[in-house]
Formats: C-alpha cells, sequence, structure tokens
C-alpha cells in the first residue's frame, strides 16, 4: 500500500484548484491526503470506493464528488446573483470547500479490506459520514461555516439552521446523488 501523494491527489480531483484562498485549498488538500492514507485507501484502490454499499452502483466515490463540486460551480454565479439580490452572503470557496470536503467522512464510514474492496468499517454504526467528516474537518481547523457544511448536507441536517453555503451543497449532493444512484424516474 502506498499513501496517497499530492501530485496523485491533484490529478484525480483537479477541482481542488478552484478554491481561491491558498490556505484553505493547502489546509483541504492536507485533510483528504491524510483521510485517505490513514484509512487504507491509496491511487491503487481508490477506484474502488463506491458512493454507496446500501445499493449496487458502479459509481465512485470520486465520481460522485467531483460532480457535485462542477454542479456548485457552474450554478454558483446564478445562485450568488440572487443571495446578492436578497442580501445573503454566499461565499464562492466556502461552497467549493465544502462540496470537496462534504463526504470526506465516508473514507472512515467505508474502509478497503485486505484485498482493496470496500466494507464499512467497525464506527461506521456509531458515527455517520457527515457527523465523522465534521469532527475531521474541525480536527484540521477549519472555518465553522466549512465544518457546517459538511455536517449538515446529509438528511442529519434537514432539521439545522442552515446557511445559504449548505443548502446549496445539500441540495446539489442530493440531486447528483438520486440521479447517478437511480436515474431520473420517467413520469407518465
Amino acid at each position: 500500500m502506498t499513501d496517497m501523494k499530492l501530485k496523485e491527489l491533484r490529478e484525480l480531483i483537479p477541482e481542488l484548484g478552484w478554491i481561491q484562498s491558498q490556505e484553505l485549498r493547502d489546509k483541504t488538500e492536507r485533510l483528504i491526503c491524510d483521510t485517505l492514507t490513514k484509512n487504507g485507501w491509496n491511487s491503487d484502490n481508490i477506484s474502488r470506493s463506491p458512493v454507496t454499499l446500501l445499493r449496487g452502483t458502479d459509481i465512485t466515490s470520486v465520481e460522485h464528488l467531483r460532480d457535485v463540486v462542477q454542479a456548485c460551480h457552474r450554478l454558483y454565479p446564478m445562485a450568488k446573483k440572487y443571495c446578492d439580490r436578497h442580501g445573503v452572503a454566499f461565499d464562492y470557496d466556502s461552497v467549493i470547500c465544502g462540496a470537496l470536503l462534504h463526504d470526506i467522512g465516508k473514507y472512515v464510514e467505508v474502509i478497503p479490506d485486505q484485498n482493496g474492496a470496500p466494507r464499512y468499517s467497525p464506527r461506521a454504526k456509531l458515527i455517520r459520514h457527515p457527523l465523522g467528516g465534521a469532527i475531521l474537518a474541525a480536527e484540521y481547523g477549519f472555518p465553522d461555516k466549512i465544518v457546517h457544511i459538511i455536517a449538515t448536507h446529509s438528511f442529519e441536517g434537514e432539521h439545522s439552521f442552515q446557511t445559504a453555503e449548505s443548502q446549496f451543497v445539500k441540495k446539489i449532493d442530493d440531486l447528483v446523488f438520486q440521479t447517478s444512484v437511480y436515474g431520473i424516474p420517467l413520469t407518465t
């Protein structure tokens, strides 16, 4: 097993370069590299990490992550226009960083077995990925706004306060997940 190297990570997820703050980008890259390496993920087996173990799917966690980030990036200008019109703060780096890290806890929740196949980790029943990811981000010193995006991006956040950024990432994540895993159901 080899550690995930920064160069490999940047090739795997080029959208990391979209974070405008160098400090935030460096911190994000460090958290992802460290989390993957610590939990047995590397450039040889990361392509086997699925977006979910609940349903058989060929959608990888990295493909899902990149789709969410790309959709956030594309829709940000439109959302920013309306947030500005209504006097609502809406920060690009928070959106992109939050989208990049929203599922960081999945790399703790799901780990590779000795053959590289994904399986639930022992802590998966106790700490789902939104909480685990938020804890990791807080430990790395991320701003509360980004920790909040990670913590509230799934159903755990449905009854929580939501910032504009967290609502945006949550809705896009749900759309990408539902569409990629289940397809868009046709109505008659």
